[in-house]
């Protein structure tokens, strides 16, 4: 063997050795392993019993999920109720104002005024100051009648309607004021509001809560309106105001095809009726002496025929001055029946309104023969003949003039 062969050899023979060596190695440590494995396993059996219902108990909750079905299957049996209907938010409608414009006068204006605020309020009153005192004009929604014509008071004994007629519109309770808890009671709550005129404070409109809706600012909105209704009541001549007229629709016109030209038709001969000769006039026979005796073409035949007084005939101008006039005139004597309605009353029946209304009324004539031309004034008594109408209910002696 030469050294070639024995280096080789001792190469071969190291090897197997070094093998030999790592494979016990490995050996010892999978051995380990496993029985490193094996305690393990045996500690797991110690932590996680065999029986699963002793780690993690799931009985109760049998229990607990048929109680949840049953209260599911109950709840689907039972009908819902329906929701209660939301009532729609009150509004002031174009109809409305329209009504107030076609008042004529200061009461049916005001009248008017009472009837648009019923959806917004309980009862409600219209209620004038003067001098110091506040007395019932008109109410509405009562359930006693119009109890609101006998109310009378003084504005010092009232807190509430010192700040109205100071021009403040107010929200009180009864309760804190006497002249309200008298008229309304103590437990009620209601809205005044100013009403001016000529920009002074005239009245209030006393809005009471109800147990329906209460809108406060739709009952500010409409005395509002009325305001400015009352303040150009006499010079707005025509009804509706031109602005509350219904807009017309204006759109171009459809295109229309023409007609389709039919043939024309045979010409049909229709058989006329025979003509009927006319019956004969009957005969008359007059006996002698009947007839009437004959009037001479040449005579003079005298006619008594009424005559008609001539009325002078007007322009168009001179009837606008002439309407004019009696509107104003009816508002001037409408106003003083709206502050003086019981001297009124009371001047009726004891036929002396000129002498209880003496100031009020020649005030007013006053105002109305600043206003009204000389001219129509000459041609007319229109403020003398709505005294009488409005103030004297048609009897000129209750003036007592």
């Amino acid at each position: 063997m030469d050294e070639r062969d024995a280096v080789l050899a001792e190469l071969h023979e190291t090897r197997e050795r070094a093998v030999g060596l790592i494979r016990a190695k490995l050996d010892a440590a999978a051995t380990q392993i496993r029985e490193a494995a094996a305690r393990s396993v045996g500690e797991l059996d110690l932590i996680i019993p065999p029986d699963l219902e002793a780690l993690l108990p799931l009985a109760p909750f049998h229990h607990r999920l048929a109680e949840l079905e049953q209260t599911l299957i109950e709840a689907a049996t039972v009908k819902a109720e329906p929701a209660p209907p939301v009532a729609a938010a009150p509004s002031f409608e174009l109809a409305g104002l329209r009504r107030l414009d076609a008042g004529r006068a200061q009461s049916e204006v005001l009248q008017e005024l009472l009837r648009q605020v019923e959806p917004f309020c309980g009862e409600r009153a219209i209620v004038v100051f003067r001098e110091g005192q506040v007395a019932g004009w008109a109410g509405a929604g009562f359930a006693s009648g119009d109890p609101v014509r006998g109310w009378r008071g003084s504005l010092a004994d009232s807190p509430a309607l010192s700040r109205v007629a100071a021009g403040v519109p107010v929200l009180a309770h009864a309760a804190v004021d006497p002249v309200l808890a008298g008229w309304l009671g103590d437990g009620r709550r209601a809205l005044a509001v100013p009403m001016s005129l000529r920009g002074r404070i005239v009245g209030t409109l006393i809005a009471v809560a109800g147990e329906g809706s209460f809108a406060p600012e739709m009952v500010q909105l409409l005395t509002y309106a009325t305001g400015l209704m009352l303040e150009t009541l006499q010079v707005r001549p025509t009804v509706p105001t031109a602005a509350l007229l219904d807009a017309e629709v204006m759109e171009p016109a459809p295109v229309i095809a023409p007609p389709e030209v039919e043939p024309a038709a045979a010409d049909v001969a229709f058989a006329m009726p025979p003509e009927e000769e006319p019956a004969p006039a009957p005969e008359i026979t007059v006996a002698p002496g009947s007839m009437p005796p004959v009037v001479d073409s040449g005579a003079t035949v005298q006619l008594k025929v009424p005559v008609a007084p001539v009325m002078p005939v007007r322009t168009p101008d001179e009837d606008r001055k002439h309407e004019e006039a009696k509107r104003f005139a009816r508002l001037l004597v409408s106003e003083i029946r709206l502050y003086n309605e019981q001297a009124v009353i009371e001047g009726r029946q004891t036929r002396d309104i000129y002498q209880r209304l003496k100031e009020d009324i020649d005030r007013s004539r006053e105002m109305f023969e600043q206003r009204v031309p000389a001219d129509v004034r000459g041609q007319s008594n229109y403020f003398f003949d709505e005294l009488v109408r409005i103030l004297a209910d048609g009897d000129t002696d209750a003036l007592g003039l």
